[in-house]
């Protein structure tokens, strides 16, 4: 039976009780509803899928970073129209990230190691794939190591670098320029710091000195935000000042997005602060996602146990923020929308210039769009995937669903048919 609404999604504000006239994809085409249809049901056979990205909004061709063995990993094409790259020397699936591009038929994959990074481009219209040199010294500063990911300004790709250990209240962000020959060119030095209000000294993280451990949870899909947004989680590593008291863990989640600013020399960083939780054990950020509209973006993040940590630190429920992006770029411009229970196994998608929440309940999965602080529970699309599965964005309003011992199956989020008497389709 087809569910009419996410279960779970307890709002804590809104600011307008007009109904929209309903999701608008990027073929322009106003929904009154939602499908979720199966594009590909056999996705690279007896092949273990690590990241997808769909080349074209209106075509098939996709991109799968995936591996056959343990020792064996490659960039492939479905279809095999176009030769892909066998990757098994270069590193581990965790050292590379396949994103798709802002330019139809555009895919990247970057490679991110301690000493170095390295990018590829597939162009589809042309059927060619460009592999950049090796790109080493990025940043110059060599007192910490750095994670570096691709993102674009309008349709230029940039190489931003953050610190693996940084102060929270202040963090150094290096870009670069990526050239048409995938080599860094003109590079910016920015910082992300906190604001902190006044007579705020003895709780502004701006004044703590401390190192934590930097990670880079997501990206925003290129082109779903005018710049590029990312989000960041800053954790201490446990504290014990005195032997007597247990020791506390810190977990910062924060965003920042840059953008071009035509009066500056160099881009415009924003940093947003969302939520800083104090636990008693190791945690990790899951779910941990940001996606963007054209008036906001969006984050869900929530806690779970690190894996030798017990369940007492994980938060009971997940929290979806939103942010204008002309916001301040303060702590108080982003709000909690919702808080959803952490048995709905929530998750972001980006759907073309629009946000949706994903749930899983059981077998089913359910998604339905989110139009400035409201979840649109009228306008929801379901299917049943099994409920042992991993759902990996591809980009494009596209999800490869991956595990339960079943092919892996591309599935595209369209407008359902109103002729189609059918309103979800099976697995």
């Amino acid at each position: 039976m087809r569910a009419r609404a996410l279960v779970g999604a307890a709002l804590l504000a809104a600011c307008s009780s007009v109904t929209p006239p309903g999701l608008v994809l990027d073929v322009g085409r106003t929904c009154e509803d939602i499908a979720l249809a199966i594009a590909d049901p056999d996705v690279l056979p007896g092949w273990k899928i690590h990241a997808a990205a769909l080349a074209r909004s209106d075509e098939d061709p996709a991109w799968y970073l995936a591996s056959d063995n343990p020792d064996e990993l490659a960039l492939r094409r479905v279809p095999e129209d176009m030769p892909g790259v066998d990757l098994s020397a270069l590193g581990g699936p965790h050292e590379f990230t396949l994103t798709r591009g802002p330019i139809e038929g555009q895919v990247w994959l970057t490679l991110d190691r301690e000493d170095e990074a390295r990018l590829w481009r597939v162009d589809e219209a042309g059927e060619t794939m460009l592999a950049g040199p090796q790109l080493t010294g990025f940043p110059a500063d060599t007192s910490t190591g750095w994670i570096r990911r691709l993102v674009f300004l309008g349709q230029s790709p940039h190489l931003i670098a953050l610190p693996r250990t940084t102060r929270v209240g202040e963090v150094p962000v290096h870009m670069a320029a990526v050239s048409p020959e995938l080599a860094l060119g003109e590079r910016w030095t920015l910082t992300a710091e906190v604001s902190c209000a006044p007579l705020s000294e003895l709780n502004c993280p701006l004044l703590w000195e401390d190192l934590r451990t930097l990670t880079v949870l997501d990206v925003a899909e290129p082109g779903s935000v005018a710049g590029a947004a990312l989000l960041v989680s800053i954790a201490s590593l446990g504290e014990q000042p005195d032997p007597q008291m247990p020791p506390m863990f810190q977990t910062h989640i924060i965003s920042l997005t840059v953008q071009r600013d035509p009066s500056a020399e160099r881009p415009l960083l924003t940093r947003r602060d969302h939520v800083a939780w104090s636990t008693d054990g190791p945690v990790l950020p899951s779910p941990a996602q940001i996606a963007a509209d054209p008036l906001g973006i969006y984050v869900l993040a929530g806690l779970v146990p690190a894996p030798d940590s017990s369940g007492a630190n994980a938060t009971t429920a997940d929290y979806l923020f939103r942010a204008d992006v002309l916001g301040a770029g303060t702590s108080g411009d982003s709000g909690v929308i919702a808080l959803l229970g952490k048995d709905l196994r929530s998750h972001l998608l980006q759907l073309g210039s629009r946000v949706a929440i994903g749930q899983r309940t059981g077998d089913w999965w359910h998604v339905a769009p989110i139009e400035g602080v409201t979840i649109e529970e009228g306008i929801v699309g379901s299917l049943e995937v099994g409920d042992r599965v991993t759902l990996l964005r591809a980009g494009r309003g596209q999800v490869v669903v991956v595990g339960d011992a079943k092919p892996s199956r591309r599935v595209r989020i369209a407008c359902a048919d109103p002729d189609d008497g059918s309103e979800t389709g099976g697995l």
